[in-house]
Formats: structure tokens, C-alpha cells, sequence
């Protein structure tokens, strides 16, 4: 059946500006564009986009899509202003669960300035409760849960984290990077079918914001990494396409394991340093307003050359989370000396604090910078005071990285931040805080549509409206443009030729 696209506006971001008139569809591949008069007698059906504007489909290349879809249903702390507000919308939540957790804290939002501690929560006595910051690089724990997970003034530091320990020695509750795991490796596993819901909720979120697919982390924080493989089994067998990186601790395992039509696997994930929020971002100088402190160095070198090892004898890339300059130059020292196989890119997560001779390194290798435009408003104004004036001009560089010639992709990084595609295009574009590193319309929506395509090595049939690549369409109100981003509507999301979502009128 060949369904002919048509009565719209249809970019095909092949270059800035190019559009066609109209959109063969057949078995979920494009086989023709251009005029409708020419397409129409080829067609069996036509889909009206009754003047609305299609792009290619909108893919977030870097979101926790189970970690969204309980953000859905969890309470979020993210617009919570003050310690007193969370403590009290605490309460009204517990309901004597055993553990309670949940996300979203902002110590650069709460009135108090400080992060919370287990003294804030310590009221709660009979349930372990865990609140995890917005970055999720850091957790409080109240002192129930500190006992439940056997941890003591006197437990060591593990290799990549810190127990936060007050101005006496005494336990604070704070947790940082690797050792969030003490607590959260005590939390009870999820079911199945617990996450089977949680994933269909956050795909039909993710639907409804136009979104086609998502590059998604979610192997290793579920139990055996078969519980939320499962789960995303038996809920994505069509409608969106979900493509999984696979932790390093399940990397191997994994390795057996079988793509299905809509879910894919990719690099191993490997964390090198933490965030810029919560000062464990790994610098190669002081935090300007924390002299004294570079950050955190989640693995050990050896560790992390024998990570990198471990991903080349199976022929693959690595996607790694370096937010840091230091981070980033550790990864490229390795990526130099272990290059990835042919016809593969490794993917650098974040790069929001650079130097210019680590961007003069990474032109000349086969990588993808993965992007989150929506954390400069996030991050700024604090961000001046974490760096210092000093590194502002390569940081957060996203039209500097672009300019360079270096690929890019464009995610949310959700639940941390809003995995909604036209507020991190809105904040690429419109970028008030950085304004000389704004991008133009064009490039923001590419980081959405190619970029991600790139960054998992589908540029030849995913990201444009050409013949031959996958039917996979975001429909707007509006052509997109510098003043209406924030006011443009979803109209429709297809996948593989098929709507998946359409604005009710």
C-alpha cells in the first residue's frame, strides 16, 4: 500500500531551507518525494497534512526513557524553591512504603543555598527515603536508609564517589556519584511488569511531543539487565524506535543478545566524571568558587583503558559521559591510543567545559558530541560562578563545535531536564545566556533529526526525508522560526509510515 504525503510543507533537511511537495510511503520507507502531481497516480492512499509542516522525525540521542516515565508519575522536586516546601510534599507521599524515592532536588534553586542532608529528612523515621538531585550524580539519604545499607561514619570512600560527611565527621546523608550505589544497590529491584507500564506511559509522553525515537541508558539500574530488557520487549514491537546503550557492567553479557524492527543496541556507556551542579564534573583546574576542588574521577585510569579495551575487542564504540575538561582529555588519550573500528564514531556525552587543543584532538577523530541545548538555561547563571570567566568562552560551545566541523546530536537528558524537542531547540536557538553561541533554526532541528541518526551510525536512512530511509515524520502547526518555537504545536507523530499520535481538535 503506497500512502502519498501531501498538502503541506515537507522539509527534508537536506540543506537549509529544501523542501518537496510531496511524500511516497510504502512497507515504512519513503520511496519517492517531490510533486504531488507526479507522486499521485503512483499512490494507493493520500494523508492530508492539511497545511501543517513536516520534518523528519525528532529523535532525543540522550534520555533515561524508564527514568522518565517515573518522573511522569513520581514527585518531582524540580521547581521546588525551598528545603521546608519538599519536606512537607514529602509527607503527604510515603504512604509506610518501605523505600521511598524519588528526584529532582536543585540546591542552586532552594532559598536555604545549600543541598539537603539527612538531617532535613531524618523526621521520617520508619521508611528509608532516598532523594536523588536533579543531575542524578548525587543522592540524600535519610538515616533509615543509611542503616538498612550498613553504611557507617567509618565505610571508606568507594573508588569514583563520597559519602558526604559534616563539618564533625558525622554522616550527612550526601552521596556522590559511585557512591550512590552503596544505598541505591539496597533499594528493591522493580518488576517487569512495574516497568512495562512505566515504559508505555513515557513512550506515549514521548509520542505526544513529537518525538519518533530516543537513544536511551537503561541496562544497569533495574536488577538482572533482563527485567527492563523484557519490559522493553514486550511493550516496543512497533510505533517507536528505541536504541539501547549498554552499560559497561552489562556490556558483555549483553553481547548475545537480539535487535528486534524497533529496538536497537549501541556503544557501552561508560561514566568518567560527574556534574557540574554538584562540583563533580572533573576539571583540570580549581572550580573558580571552590578553590581546592576538581571533581570526581569516576574510575580509576586503569580501570577506564581496561573499559575502553573491553569495548574494542567486540569490535565497538564507547558513548561516555564526560561534562568536564579533564574528563574529556582522559577519554581522548584512550580513544587516540585504542581507536574505534572503522565506520563507527564514538559518542562524547555532554562536553560542556572544553579547551581548545581538546577540540583541535577530537576534529581529527571519528566522533559525535552529544548535546543537551536545554542546560544552558538550566545551568546558567550558576555555571559563571562554577567556572569562572576564564573557560566561559569553550564552554557549553555548542556553535563553536558546530562551525568546527564536528558532528553533533541533540538530546534532553530526561529526567534531568524537560525531554521536550522544542524547548532544546527554543534554548539552541534563543540562547540568551550565551548568545554568540546560539544556533540557527536549521542547525538546532538538525541536531534533532541527522545528528542523532549520525551519532548511531544511521545517517544513510534515518534524519532526512529522502527516498530510501525510514518514514518517520515529526508534523508542526508552523515552520519553525526564531520567534515561534515556544508556541508551535505537535500535530502528528509517525513512525514507520504509521501515526502514532495526532492533536486532538
Amino acid at each position: 500500500m503506497k500512502t502519498l504525503w501531501t498538502n503541506g510543507k515537507i522539509f527534508t533537511m537536506k540543506s537549509e531551507g529544501d523542501f518537496v511537495e510531496a511524500v511516497l510511503v510504502e512497507d515504512g520507507t519513503i520511496i519517492s518525494t517531490g510533486f504531488k502531481k507526479d507522486l499521485l497516480p503512483l499512490a494507493d492512499q493520500m494523508e492530508s497534512l492539511d497545511g501543517s509542516v513536516m520534518y523528519p522525525g525528532f529523535v532525543d540521542s540522550h534520555i533515561h526513557l524508564i527514568g522518565h516515565g517515573e518522573k511522569l508519575s513520581y514527585l518531582d522536586f524540580s521547581s521546588f524553591t525551598s528545603i521546608s516546601q519538599i519536606k512537607e510534599a514529602i509527607v503527604g507521599h510515603i504512604q509506610n512504603k518501605e523505600w521511598y524515592v524519588t528526584e529532582g532536588w536543585d540546591d542552586n534553586k532552594l532559598k536555604e543555598g545549600r543541598p539537603l542532608t539527612c538531617m532535613d529528612i531524618d523526621f521520617i523515621d520508619e521508611t528509608a527515603v532516598v532523594l536523588k538531585r536533579v543531575c542524578r550524580h548525587v543522592l540524600v539519604a535519610n538515616s533509615k536508609a543509611m542503616r538498612l545499607a550498613g553504611i557507617s561514619k567509618d565505610t571508606p570512600n568507594p573508588t569514583g564517589g563520597i559519602i558526604g560527611k559534616d563539618e564533625k565527621g558525622e554522616l550527612n546523608g550526601l552521596f556522590y556519584d559511585e557512591a550512590q550505589r552503596l544505598i541505591t544497590d539496597y533499594i528493591p529491584s522493580p518488576t517487569t511488569d512495574y516497568l512495562k507500564k512505566i515504559i508505555t506511559s513515557s513512550i506515549e509522553d514521548l509520542q505526544s511531543k513529537g518525538l519518533t525515537g530516543v537513544h536511551s541508558e537503561d541496562m544497569a539500574y533495574y536488577g538482572h539487565y533482563n527485567i527492563p530488557l523484557q519490559a522493553y520487549r514486550e511493550v516496543v514491537k512497533s510505533g517507536f524506535r528505541v536504541h539501547l546503550l549498554r552499560h559497561h557492567d552489562v556490556f558483555e553479557q549483553m553481547q548475545d543478545e537480539e535487535e528486534s524492527a524497533f529496538i536497537e543496541f549501541g556503544a557501552m556507556k561508560i561514566f568518567v566524571d560527574g556534574s557540574l551542579g554538584g562540583r563533580t564534573a572533573l576539571l583540570s583546574e580549581d572550580y573558580a568558587d571552590k578553590p581546592g576542588e576538581r571533581g570526581i574521577e569516576v574510575h580509576s585510569p586503569e580501570k577506564l583503558e581496561e573499559l575502553v579495551k573491553l569495548a574494542r575487542r567486540y569490535k565497538e564504540n564507547i558513548a561516555v559521559h564526560v561534562i568536564g575538561d579533564e574528563a574529556v582529555e582522559k577519554v581522548l588519550d584512550l580513544i587516540e591510543k585504542y581507536p574505534v573500528t572503522v565506520g563507527k564514531k564514538d559518542r562524547l556525552i555532554h562536553v560542556n567545559v572544553l579547551r581548545v587543543d581538546l577540540v583541535e584532538r577530537m576534529k581529527k577523530l571519528s566522533v559525535v558530541l552529544d548535546l543537551q541545548p536545554i542546560f544552558v538555561a538550566s545551568d546558567f547563571p550558576w555555571a559563571k560562578e562554577r567556572l569562572g570567566a576564564t573557560r566561559l568562552p569553550w564552554a557549553y560551545a555548542w556553535k563553536s563545535l558546530l562551525d568546527e566541523g564536528l558532528d553533533c546530536s541533540g538530546g534532553s537528558d530526561s529526567p534531568i531536564e524537560l525531554a521536550d524537542p522544542l524547548l532544546g531547540i527554543e534554548a539552541a536557538v534563543n540562547n540568551l545566556h550565551l548568545p554568540q553561541q546560539a544556533l540557527t533554526v536549521y542547525e538546532a532541528v538538525s541536531l534533532y533529526t541527522s545528528g542523532s541518526a549520525k551519532a548511531i551510525g544511521r545517517e544513510n536512512s534515518r534524519g532526512f526525508i529522502l527516498p530510501g530511509y525510514d518514514a518517520d515524520f515529526t508534523i508542526l502547526d508552523n515552520v519553525l522560526e526564531k520567534e515561534n518555537i515556544l508556541s508551535t504545536k505537535i500535530v502528528q507523530t509517525v513512525i514507520a509510515g504509521e501515526s502514532v499520535y495526532k492533536i486532538q481538535k
